[in-house]
């Protein structure tokens, strides 16, 4: 079986199935496990899978429901929110889009941080939910961007919610892209998301990008954010062993590495 005929096999695999072992993979192609290993290494690094002790799960992606993303890779997610804290400081305003990080974000916000007088604006009605149970000395406000509301996540979107991020400026915006690339930078994979990350960037002082180890080296169809115009990417310890890390180290203008 040709290489890419066994990588669209195990692609379909994982859509059924949610993991595969590699123990099956060579029952079902008749191929060594060496051949398997690699076949696992070279999706990974394409971000098509993440491997894991004796196989592999599919990455995260825009089209997976929710409430599966937000309970990937949660350690790292959350380790990445908590090193993002240093880049706040009090009276901030920022703006946060609807994702997974951006959401565990929120949570971190929620809770005692040593920051005061926030204003977050974002149109992800679970990061305006778990604001909104942040402990009285935090006062973080939560501004809810207005505009029709869409499933999974729930969030505004459209031409008002565009136009009501125009309204705002702030001094720092958080974004969760599907991906980010040394070459192409932060990309998204739904265009009417892409519109919303990249009216934030453009309406902040600085931007940064929270993205987990399995983002790192991924690009999808719409650039939000050029490398160069990253202020600060925040990665978890992971991220350093992607083939994308090392370039991308050397392209952002500041990284920080959450270490778990």
């Amino acid at each position: 079986m040709w290489q890419e005929e066994r990588h669209q096999k195990i692609r379909a695999m994982l859509a059924s199935f949610g993991q595969v072992s590699i123990d099956r993979i060579v029952e079902s192609f008749g191929v060594s496990r060496q051949t398997v290993r690699r076949d696992l290494i070279e999706m990974e690094q394409s971000g098509i899978l993440r491997r894991v002790r004796g196989g592999a799960v599919p990455v995260e992606t825009e089209d997976m429901e929710f409430s599966v993303r937000i309970t990937q890779r949660l350690q790292e997610k959350r380790a990445i929110c908590v090193a993002a804290l240093q880049l706040l400081k009090s009276h901030q305003t920022i703006f946060m889009d609807a994702g997974s990080t951006t959401t565990i974000m929120a949570e971190v916000l929620a809770g005692p941080t040593g920051l005061t007088d926030l204003t977050v604006i974002t149109n992800s009605l679970e990061v305006a939910m778990r604001l909104a149970q942040n402990t009285p000395e935090n006062g973080v406000r939560v501004q809810l961007l207005r505009g029709p509301v869409r499933r999974d996540p729930l969030e505004t979107w459209g031409g008002a919610t565009v136009a009501d991020i125009y309204s705002y400026h702030a001094d720092i915006a958080l974004l969760s892209p599907l991906g980010v690339d040394a070459a192409l930078g932060a990309t998204y994979h739904h265009l009417y998301g892409a519109e919303i990350a990249e009216a934030m960037a453009r309406q902040s002082t600085k931007t940064a990008i929270l993205a987990d180890h399995a983002k790192i080296g991924v690009t999808s169809r719409k650039c939000v954010c050029p490398t160069a115009e990253i202020d600060c990417l925040v990665v978890d310890a992971k991220a350093r062993a992607r083939s994308g890390f090392p370039a991308l180290e050397n392209a952002v203008a500041r990284l920080i590495v959450a270490e778990n």
